[in-house]
Formats: C-alpha cells, sequence, structure tokens
C-alpha cells in the first residue's frame, strides 16, 4: 500500500482505559491528517475495549478507576478529566471514540486499518462477531510488523 507522505503508524492498543484510547485517537487522526497509513493493533484489554458490549462504556460514568489507569495521586486529575469529557461529549463538542474511530475509517478509507491479536482473541474469548464494525479483522504481531515496516510503533 501506498503512503501519501511515505509515513506509517502502528499503534499497539493494549489498554482499553479511557486517557489511553484518546491518546490512540489523537495519533491516529493526527497521522492521517498528515497523510500517513495508520494500523491498530488491539491487544490484551485494549481488544476487550473494542468488544460490541464493552466500547460505548469506556468513557462511562462510574469512578476513574473504572476507565483509567494512573497512579493514585493523579486521581483528582482524572476525575477532572472524565467529568470534563462527559461534558464535552454531552454538548456535542466531543464524539465518544468508537465513533470518531469509525468516523476516521470513513474518512480515510484503506489508509486506517484495525485488526485484533489472535493470540489474545483466543485468551480472552473473543471472535470476530463480538467486536465492533470498525475492526477489519485477525492478524498477528508478525504480520502487523511487517506492515509498519519502516514507519514508526507506539504503544498504548
Amino acid at each position: 500500500m501506498s503512503q501519501a507522505n511515505g509515513g506509517k503508524l502502528g499503534i499497539i492498543v493494549q489498554s482499553g482505559a479511557a486517557n489511553r484510547l484518546c491518546c490512540v485517537v489523537v495519533y491516529a487522526a493526527s497521522a492521517l491528517s498528515l497523510g500517513w497509513e495508520v494500523v491498530l493493533h488491539l491487544v490484551n484489554e485494549g481488544l476487550a475495549a473494542f468488544r460490541k458490549d464493552t466500547a460505548g462504556r469506556v468513557w462511562g460514568s462510574g469512578s476513574p478507576r473504572d476507565y483509567s489507569l494512573y497512579p493514585a495521586q493523579y486521581e483528582p486529575h482524572v476525575e477532572t478529566y472524565l467529568r470534563n469529557l462527559h461534558q464535552l461529549i454531552e454538548k456535542g463538542e466531543f464524539q465518544d471514540w468508537p465513533v470518531m474511530l469509525a468516523d476516521l475509517k470513513k474518512q480515510f478509507g484503506e489508509r486506517f486499518r484495525i485488526y485484533a491479536c489472535p493470540l489474545a482473541a483466543q485468551t480472552y474469548g473473543v471472535t470476530e462477531k463480538d467486536l465492533l464494525d470498525i475492526v477489519d479483522g485477525i492478524k498477528d504481531g508478525a504480520a502487523f510488523l511487517k506492515e509498519l515496516e519502516g514507519g514508526t510503533i507506539m504503544v498504548f
């Protein structure tokens, strides 16, 4: 696959925490806007976050401990983050992450792909039918790395 500006970004999504998924969306959107190819590889709790029955609850209204990963001393700041995030979503000024990623897939087509790790899918008991429709399929780590050869890889 050719890249408009030669850039490739691979993001290993290992966490389903709200503050991590926000970073995934921001960096994916930024790279796509620069003309890069972007591939997400869903592993561990990152895969669980992309389940149809889980995705809409990741930025839920419970305790920050339910939706984010952070050192205990940051809890007041994470509470502020989640409160502000919810307010932005409620006002229509910010979209929930599955909606944002679906919009990016519509806008950028084949330049944005999302794959689940087969080992994570097996160990978490997840099938392709369990996953959001924005997930393109299941590919192993070697296929992900080969697809991103020469690119940048981030882990969230």
